[in-house]
């Protein structure tokens, strides 16, 4: 994924969820990625959840990957890893 601008942000909808949203909001820094998680409402995209945060990572298409993975999880699980 060709990502130009830092923060980015990418709402991902969930399946059987009318009013939420998943969240990536995904930042650069020093050549790494970092990924903060959420589930957010879908009118005003206010925090319902934090699910987690993801660090170090160097390539932006594994740190989208496992962000979503992450939040798959939580949505299936109800738990935070």
């Amino acid at each position: 994924m060709q990502i130009k601008e830092f923060p980015a942000e990418y709402f991902i909808k969930l399946e059987g969820q009318d009013f939420l949203l998943g969240r990536l909001s995904i930042n650069k820094m020093n050549g790494s990625f970092w990924v903060e998680i959420d589930i957010v409402t879908k009118e005003s995209k206010k925090i319902y959840a934090h699910v987690g945060n993801l660090y170090n990572s160097t390539d932006i298409d594994e740190a989208i990957t496992s962000s979503v993975q992450m939040l798959s999880n939580y949505v299936r699980t109800g738990k935070r890893p």
